[in-house]
């Protein structure tokens, strides 16, 4: 729907209201002009002619039935419905959701400056950062985190080391924790304020010649150090590397392509932006001098992979020669929708931009990048631990305990690192059979 039918919806409706109101107003003691209702311009295309018509005729007739209704309210669901006809996944938004929506986008939640991390005896406290709520507790780096608003972390998916804390309220977090001190059990309050958060989220070396590292967001500027690490990572001789976008967002297209042309060639395109009839507004290819990273990605996204974060997925699952995605379908919003203010104040979340990968795939805002591997969301995650019976004493049974422990609860990420060793596996058996050939 273009511009001047949204006008002209907004126009009836509005004139709906004023007639709804006085069909069941008193009669005026004199006879007066009613005030002068403006009515937008009608749209350009014939089609949609008898869209305003229709809504207004149903609003005249309810109103003559005596049946009442909020003009505002009726407004917003006449326009959201006509919105879903040309954007399934947009939205009509006020201005609070707008601003909450923004603040989202930019990676700004109700934290309180903690980070956990996962070691061999479970979740711990690993920072707290200074000048935050929980700096002034009597938490510390090292305690146990027991339970969060009374649900057993051992209970819980933890796939993120801030997840525990964050939240899109300021409601203060109950915790449960044990020191590492005195080995002492405590419950506190740990109070959240408004923090922006940062683009990593953890960045973990793993055993098996494996590294995790999971993003909150593509932001401005965080290009850079992740390609460091990476190439870090690269230079280590490590064998693969689980990418982790399950609920990251972000806004910088341009730092997207950055991180994706790591493993393409310099000068291949990673993807394009187009408008609603395919003309190119901007084009991302890859830029570097190096040869690309020689590092088998397993890629996790899931529904609430958005913004540049899903653009950064779409573009890798057009560029990965040796990766792939796993989890579930995105949420299909790679930064395609614009903020459109509609006179009433109310904002249109539109998709008005496509996005083209390299090798020609398109999005348009209708779904989300589709992975390689679907995993369900409750899908059975095998318990290992409960199948063992005698202690670990080889270094290999270890390194197999802590990444089992680190999946825990996880079926994605349990499946992406049986994928990973599994390929490692296979290549180390080619590699011998081509060392040692059968006679």
């Amino acid at each position: 729907m273009n511009r001047h039918a949204t006008m002209f919806l907004v126009g009836l409706l509005t004139a709906a209201a004023v007639q709804a109101t006085e069909t069941n107003a008193p009669a005026p003691a004199a006879a007066t002009e009613p005030p002068p209702v403006h009515v937008a311009t009608p749209p350009e295309n014939p089609a949609e002619d008898n869209v305003g018509p229709v809504i207004l005729e149903a609003m005249t007739l309810m109103s003559k039935q005596g049946l009442k209704f909020e003009a505002k309210l009726a407004q917003r669901a006449a326009i959201q419905a006509v919105l879903k006809t040309a954007d399934p996944r947009g939205r009509v938004l006020t201005e609070k959701e707008l601003a909450a929506l923004q603040q989202e986008q930019r990676g700004v939640f109700f934290d309180a400056g903690v980070t956990v991390a996962y070691t061999t005896n479970g979740w711990r406290v690993a920072n707290i950062a200074s000048n935050t709520p929980a700096a002034n507790t009597i938490l510390k780096p090292g305690d146990a985190l027991l339970a969060l608003d009374g649900v057993a972390i051992s209970s819980q998916k933890l796939v993120s080391v801030f997840a525990p804390l964050r939240s899109s309220s300021e409601a203060a977090a109950r915790l449960k924790i044990k020191s590492a001190a005195d080995g002492k059990e405590t419950e506190l309050d740990i109070k959240r304020a408004a923090l922006p958060t940062p683009a990593v989220d953890s960045a973990e070396a793993w055993p098996f010649q494996l590294a995790y590292l999971r993003l909150n967001g593509v932001h401005e500027g965080c290009a850079a150090d992740l390609s460091a690490q990476l190439v870090k990572w690269a230079g280590e001789q490590r064998f693969g590397l689980v990418f982790d976008l399950r609920g990251a967002n972000g806004t910088s297209l341009a730092d997207a392509a950055a991180i994706a042309g790591l493993w393409a060639e310099n000068g291949q395109p990673l993807f394009k932006i187009t408008d609603r009839k395919n003309k190119e507004i901007e084009a991302f290819k890859a830029k570097h001098v190096a040869a690309p990273l020689d590092l088998t990605v397993i890629v996790l996204v899931d529904g609430e992979t958005r913004g540049a974060a899903e653009a950064l997925a779409a573009a890798l699952a057009g560029a990965l020669r040796e990766g792939m995605l796993v989890g579930q379908p995105t949420a299909g919003d790679p930064r395609l929708r614009e903020f459109l203010a509609l006179p009433s104040g109310l904002q249109l979340y539109v998709a008005t931009r496509k996005l083209v990968t390299g090798d020609g795939r398109r999005y348009d805002g209708s779904e989300g990048v589709v992975p390689d591997i679907r995993v369900g969301a409750g899908e059975e995650v095998l318990d290992f631990e409960a199948e063992r019976t005698k202690p670990d004493t080889l270094p290999e049974e270890k390194h197999d305990r802590f990444l089992r422990g680190r999946a825990r609860g996880d079926a994605t990420l349990q499946r992406a690192l049986d994928i990973l060793r599994g390929i490692k596996a296979l290549k180390q058996r080619a590699t011998d059979n081509a060392k040692t050939p059968t006679r």
